[in-house]
């Protein structure tokens, strides 16, 4: 005979152990400790979605109460009006501040209770308000949310930026200046080979200029030499003339007394002979003192008054 299986009676079953498997971990997690909790009020601007009746509120990682209303504030749409419900002795001051943080990748959020400091105040509580006000602090969600909006208005800032760069008239403009880079760059190509030929006239310039200074002792020696035999030409003439001129003058005495006798005429020819000897002496001397004169001769006279 087969056995027969009651299905009512296998669901009951199953039924009656998930209830008591839920029962059970109910009672290993629940706190059923009661509390006097201190209530406080908190105002966001943020979204609060996953934040519910009852979500927990933590202190440094530890819970320390619960929340305990979540509503739109009355005087101010754009708030959040957030009740928590703490436990008492929890070191809350006047510069702890409320942030809402996600529990993982399950959508569920929790406040958590940050900063405090030992000396300051507790948290204040405005005329009006029925709790003390804890501040808030912007989210993590929140301050990415602000860092991609603002990445963002960066980039179409940056878009703009390149579009009016790469505008039509930019666009021309930079065609133009290429075409004048190009045409720099060929009159730069032109002036260089200039350039080289001109340094090497420089070189060539600098060679000769090098032979010209090592011919230029020898010339100067030689023009040196010229110049001596030029100076003994003229102390020979020197010489030479004063001889003539005492002859002349013993010739011009005998000539004289000769010429008491004699002619005139010789006279007179003796007068020229001595000045012919004078002229010469004073060219033996002029040249003794400039021997330059054989070469470049006598300086020309500047004109006098009323000359030309």
């Amino acid at each position: 005979m087969e056995t027969k299986v009651s299905y009512t009676l296998v669901g009951l079953f199953v039924l009656v152990l998930g209830a008591t498997l839920a029962a059970g971990a109910i009672w290993l997690t629940a706190d059923f400790t009661t509390y006097d909790y201190e209530t406080y009020s908190v105002y966001s601007r943020e979204s609060v979605s996953g934040l519910n009746r009852n979500s927990p509120v933590t202190y440094r990682g530890v819970t320390v109460g619960r929340i305990r209303d979540v509503r739109l504030y009355d005087d101010d749409p754009e708030q959040v009006h957030i009740l928590v419900d703490i436990r008492p002795g929890t070191p809350l001051r006047e510069d702890t501040l409320a942030q809402i943080t996600s529990q993982g990748l399950t959508g569920i959020s929790l406040m958590e209770l940050t900063g405090g400091t030992v000396d300051a105040a507790p948290p204040p509580q405005p005329d009006g308000e029925p709790y003390p006000v804890i501040g808030t602090a912007p989210s993590l969600i929140s301050r990415l949310d602000d860092a991609l909006t603002q990445g963002l208005r960066t980039l179409e800032s940056i878009e703009e930026s390149i579009r009016a760069v790469l505008s039509e008239d930019n666009l021309t403009a930079f065609g133009n200046i290429l075409g004048n880079v190009d045409e720099l760059t060929t009159e730069l190509t032109t002036t260089t080979r200039r350039l080289d030929g001109v340094l090497e006239g420089a070189n060539k310039l600098l060679d000769d200029t090098g032979e010209l200074g090592t011919r230029l002792p020898e010339t100067l020696a030689r023009v040196d030499d010229t110049l001596l035999s030029f100076q003994t030409l003229a102390q020979d003439l020197g010489v030479a003339g004063n001889e003539v001129a005492i002859a002349s003058r013993e010739g011009a005495r005998s000539l004289d007394e000769l010429g008491r006798a004699t002619l005139p005429q010789l006279n007179e020819l003796m007068r020229e002979i001595e000045d012919l000897t004078s002229g010469m002496s004073r060219l033996a001397n002029e040249l003794a003192e400039n021997p330059n004169l054989l070469i470049f001769g006598r300086p020309r006279r500047e004109p006098g008054p009323g000359e030309e």
